[in-house]
C-alpha cells in the first residue's frame, strides 16, 4: 500500500490512505471515518466506534497543535513527494566540510527563501521546489552557512541537479 500521507503525531510516525469517502487505512489497519467541522478551529472525528473532539489551537497548513480530548499533540502532514524528500535530506550527513544538497526530483523552483551567506538552522526553509503540482519545501539537513545556491526561482531542475552548497 502506498499512503497517501505520512502523519507525524507526537513524533510518532503513521502512513496515512483515503479509500473512498469514509473509508481510510492508517497504518494498514482500515477505520470508517466521519470528519466533521463545526467551525474554522473545532471538529469532531468519528474513527470506528470512537469519536474525538479536536481543536487546532494553531500551526500552519502542515505543521498545527491539536488539542485532542484534553491532551496536545503536535502534527506534521508530508505527501509522499516531501516524504521522499525528506529521506534524500536525512541521508546527507552533517560533517566539518562542505556538503553539496541535490534535487530529490525533477520540478520548477518556486521561491528562494535565503541567499547565499545566510545563516540556517537545521531544519530552516531554503527553497520551495514544485514538483507534480505539489509545493515541496526543501529544508537545511543540518546548521550551517549556504555557501552557493545554484538555481534561481522559476528556474526548472532535474532529479539531481545541484540546489546549493552548505557548510
Amino acid at each position: 500500500m502506498i499512503p497517501d500521507y505520512h502523519v507525524d503525531l507526537n513524533s510518532k510516525e503513521m502512513s496515512v490512505k483515503f479509500v473512498g469517502t469514509d473509508q481510510i487505512i492508517i497504518n494498514d489497519r482500515e477505520y470508517r471515518y466521519n470528519l466533521e467541522e463545526v467551525n474554522g478551529n473545532y471538529y469532531i472525528l468519528r474513527l470506528g466506534e470512537k469519536v474525538f473532539r479536536i481543536n487546532r489551537v494553531s500551526g500552519e497548513k502542515n505543521n498545527q497543535l491539536l488539542l485532542i480530548d484534553g491532551r496536545y499533540f503536535e502534527t506534521e502532514v508530508r505527501t509522499n513527494l516531501e516524504q521522499k524528500a525528506r529521506q534524500v535530506l536525512s541521508n546527507v550527513k552533517q560533517s566539518n566540510r562542505n556538503s553539496l544538497i541535490k534535487s530529490p526530483m525533477p520540478g520548477m523552483v518556486l521561491k528562494l527563501k535565503k541567499n547565499a551567506g545566510d545563516t540556517v538552522a537545521q531544519g530552516e526553509s531554503i527553497m520551495i521546489l514544485e514538483a507534480m503540482k505539489m509545493e515541496n519545501d526543501i529544508k537545511s539537513p543540518f546548521s550551517g552557512t549556504i555557501k552557493e545556491i545554484f538555481v534561481s526561482e522559476k528556474s526548472p531542475v532535474e532529479k539531481g541537479a545541484q540546489l546549493f552548497l552548505i557548510g
